[in-house]
């Protein structure tokens, strides 16, 4: 049995469970080196055990500063693996500096910091993780690709991780992609409609048709020389699961489909839960405030009618947890889906944070069976 099978059972927010969960996700990033567990505890330690939004702000801004203040003089004295796993760290404190504030001024400014340290840590990665661009509509969607370490081949398999609502691809990168290219594979992820800078800059918000915005990003991805076309798969959490199981249906270029904790219906398994601020993004991702509205929006996003059209390969690795994240939508899914399907139900929180290593090398080596 894991320590914190529950949410309530972490030591935080036992009361709060969407600063609970998300502390809970500060600690569990550190295995992808995008947070530092003691880092993490000097934020945390000794905050309002009810959780208070401009005190969480003010810790993780603090955190981050001081952070990016250490990657700073690491790139002037020359110690660029330093500045560079500092530089990761400090933009995932500025996106968690994000989190509980309304979204005005102050967490723009979080928000351009947050990426302007990624962009720092992805030019110092070795290999290098791209800056890209993706043609959709009128707009280019922003978005990064992280090249294998150890290729297979001159021509790699690849997948794509689907963004979830309101916030930035960036996040995906703690998802798995670091495990992904230690096996060969190479990830893209990037800010489909209703996310990042696609929302922040362009004002394109989220529709139920992710496979469309997807679609460009697999045409941009098969074009590169280095991709092997025929062996790409797409990966998603949560929302981004839901965007996932659609673009496995509507694009027959996708061999396979991985998702960490499945999404069957917007409204039922996200916004009517309430949880990890899955309301406060649904409103960015929608640009819409009215509640109502919004419920009426999401009746849309439901993958009744079009999950029993899944024939590719399905893995779900769930969460138990009920607290934060029903385990229903797993189970729906694996009931309407057609092709080889696996799931595995995890004793853990939503975020599997106490068998977080387990999940993301599960998800990573089950790509790597399925990608060759």
């Amino acid at each position: 049995m894991s320590l914190y099978t529950k949410l309530s059972d972490f030591p935080y927010f036992p009361d709060n469970p969407n600063f609970n969960i998300m502390a809970i996700r500060a600690h569990s990033m550190s295995n992808s080196g995008c947070t530092d567990v003691g880092e993490v505890f000097r934020a945390l330690n000794g905050m309002n055990k009810v959780g208070d939004p401009d005190e969480w702000h003010n810790r993780w801004r603090d955190m981050a500063d001081s952070v990016h203040f250490l990657a700073e003089k690491a790139e002037r004295e020359d110690h660029l693996v330093t500045a560079r796993k500092a530089y990761l760290r400090s933009s995932t404190y500025y996106r968690f500096a994000t989190l509980f504030i309304k979204k005005d001024a102050r967490a723009l400014e979080m928000y351009k910091r947050h990426i302007n340290d990624f962009a720092k840590f992805a030019s110092l990665s070795d290999p290098m993780i791209e800056r890209i661009q993706i043609p959709y509509e009128s707009i280019q969607m922003a978005g990064w690709y992280m090249p294998p370490k150890k290729k297979k081949s001159a021509r790699n398999p690849a997948y794509i991780y689907s963004t979830g609502q309101g916030g930035g691809c960036e996040v995906a990168f703690q998802t798995s992609p670091t495990e992904a290219v230690e096996r060969g594979i190479g990830v893209l992820f990037f800010d489909a409609p209703g996310c990042g800078s696609t929302r922040i800059y362009h004002h394109v918000y989220g529709s139920p048709e992710f496979e469309k915005p997807f679609k460009a990003a697999m045409d941009y991805l098969t074009s590169r020389p280095d991709i092997d076309p025929n062996n790409v798969g797409v990966a998603g959490s949560d929302f981004g699961a839901y965007n996932a199981v659609r673009a496995a249906v509507f694009d027959k270029r996708v061999k396979c489909c991985g998702l960490i904790t499945a999404c069957y219906d917007a409204l039922v398994d996200l916004y009517d839960y309430g949880q990890e601020e899955h309301r406060e993004s649904f409103a960015s991702f929608f640009g819409e405030s009215d509640p109502q509205k919004i419920r009426e929006k999401l009746k849309l996003f439901t993958l009744k009618g079009i999950a029993n059209k899944l024939t590719v390969p399905l893995l779900i690795l769930h969460a138990e947890e009920t607290v934060n994240y029903p385990i229903e939508p797993a189970y729906r899914l694996m009931e309407d889906a057609r092709g080889p399907k696996e799931l595995r139900v995890i004793n853990s929180d939503h975020n599997t944070g106490v068998r977080r290593m387990e999940v993301l090398c599960g998800l990573a080596d089950w790509f790597s069976d399925q990608l060759k």
